[in-house]
C-alpha cells in the first residue's frame, strides 16, 4: 500500500512556553482543506483572528501538549505564527508564489515568482526565550509637566495582540499600527502604566516621525523568524530595492 503523509513536522523559531516553563517548538501541521478555505471568505474574521482560526484547524500537535486550542495559538509570538503560515502555504499550495513589488524609483510594478523554500528562517536554541527590547528615542515624549521620556522597553507582539487590533486595520491602518505598538510597550520613561492605558495612542502620535520609525524598526534584527525581505531589481529603470513579501497574499491563488 502506498504511504501517504498526512502530518508534517516543522520547528518554531521561538516556541510556546507552558506553565511549567517548558518550551515546545516541534509543531505538526496538516494541509488546508475546504473548511479552512471557507475561513478565507468569512468577512467576520479579520487579521489576527483569521490566522488563529486557520492555525487551529491545521495544527495537529504542538510539542508534548495534550491539547492545542485557539487560546494557545493566540499566545504564540507573531514571528511563530508567520512562520506557521509560511509552512502551511508551502504544504498546501507549494513553494512557488507570484508576488508583485513596486519600484521606488519609477513606481512600475515588478511581477516575480518567489520560491518560498529560499526564505531564511532564524531560530532560538535550547531554553532561550525573547528578551525585552530596550530603546532610547532621540526626541521622546514631553508630558504635561514638561518632563521628557525617551527610554522605552518593548516586548514582542503575540497573536492575541494582532487579534485585538484587527478590527481597526481596515478602517484606520495607522491607528491599528499604533495600537499594536502600544500593546508591546512595557515601560515608557517614567510614565505610569495608567497614563499609557489612558493616552497611549495619543502619546505615540506626539512622537516625531523619526522616533516613530525607531519604534517600528526596533524589532528588526532583534528577533528570529522568517526573513520576508526580498532583493528586487526593476526591469524598467534598473533600480535595485528591497521588497517585503506580503503574508496576506499567501493563500491567493492565480
Amino acid at each position: 500500500m502506498e504511504f501517504h503523509q498526512s502530518e508534517f513536522e516543522v520547528r518554531l523559531p521561538i516556541g510556546y512556553r507552558d506553565e511549567s516553563g517548558k518550551i515546545h517548538r516541534r509543531a505538526f501541521l496538516r494541509k488546508m482543506r475546504g473548511h479552512e478555505e471557507a475561513l478565507l471568505y468569512d468577512t467576520s474574521l479579520q487579521g489576527g483572528r483569521l490566522v488563529t482560526e486557520l492555525l487551529t484547524g491545521c495544527m495537529v500537535r504542538l510539542g508534548d501538549l495534550a491539547h492545542v486550542d485557539a487560546q494557545i495559538l493566540s499566545e504564540l509570538y507573531s514571528v511563530d505564527r508567520n512562520y506557521l503560515l509560511l509552512e502551511l502555504r508551502r504544504l498546501t499550495l507549494g513553494d512557488r508564489m507570484p508576488a508583485t513589488y513596486y519600484c521606488p524609483g519609477c513606481r512600475a510594478p515588478v511581477a516575480l515568482t518567489e520560491d518560498l523554500a529560499t526564505l531564511a528562517v532564524g531560530r532560538f536554541e535550547g531554553d532561550r526565550v525573547p528578551e525585552d527590547i530596550h530603546l532610547e528615542l532621540e526626541d521622546g515624549y514631553v508630558d504635561r509637566q514638561g518632563r521628557r521620556h525617551t527610554a522605552v522597553i518593548l516586548t514582542l507582539p503575540r497573536g492575541k495582540d494582532e487579534e485585538f487590533v484587527a478590527p481597526l486595520a481596515t478602517r484606520d491602518p495607522l491607528k491599528a499600527q499604533d495600537a499594536l505598538m502600544l500593546r508591546c510597550i512595557k515601560k515608557f520613561g517614567d510614565l505610569p502604566h495608567s497614563a499609557l492605558e489612558a493616552y497611549g495612542v495619543k502619546i505615540l502620535r506626539e512622537l516625531t516621525m523619526g522616533d516613530r520609525l525607531r519604534l517600528q524598526e526596533s524589532f528588526n534584527g532583534r528577533t528570529p523568524g522568517v526573513d520576508f525581505v526580498r532583493q528586487v531589481q526593476c526591469p524598467s529603470c534598473g533600480v535595485q530595492f528591497e521588497g517585503m513579501l506580503d503574508v496576506s497574499h499567501f493563500f491567493v491563488c492565480g
